[in-house]
């Protein structure tokens, strides 16, 4: 009985395994004792590892509601930051983006861009775009203004 369930067993594995992508390798039958009983050579699948492989490539999908979690929260921040009054005349919400050092000493010294009207439009472009990436280290004064 033992060796019809191991022949059948063998049988299965050469046909299952050599529809896949494979190679072949010895396999030992052993007993309860460790004694060989047998041996075949059968195909070895190697998708299995390949689909590990992807699995572990694929993002985790909590992993990517947090970052856009992150982005939104990271979007409002800014927005909030550059409000004219307090912080938007020094120019906080252009160093929480990321800007040259340069960028605040002017919003500073032209009181906020004309009195507050730079940081307003800030607000407003923060405020409405919905993808502020672009604002991200970006080193110009006017920071909504597209390169040609």
């Amino acid at each position: 009985m033992r060796c019809l369930i191991k022949i059948s067993t063998l049988l299965f594995s050469l046909f299952f395994f050599h529809t896949l992508k494979s190679h072949t390798q010895l396999v030992y039958f052993v007993d309860r004792l460790g004694n060989q009983i047998d041996s075949a050579n059968i195909e070895i699948n190697h998708s299995i590892v390949e689909l590990n492989s992807q699995k572990e490539k694929r993002p985790n999908p909590l992993l990517l509601l947090f970052k856009k979690k992150q982005r939104t929260n990271k979007k409002i921040t800014a927005a909030i930051l550059a409000f004219p009054f307090p912080f938007g005349i020094v120019g906080l919400h252009r160093i929480y983006l990321g800007t040259a050092p340069y960028v605040p000493v002017v919003y500073i010294g032209t009181l906020g861009g004309v009195f507050g009207i730079l940081p307003f439009i800030d607000f407003c472009v923060l405020a409405l775009d919905k993808d502020i990436t672009r604002y991200q280290e970006n080193k110009k004064i006017f920071m909504w203004v597209k390169d040609k």
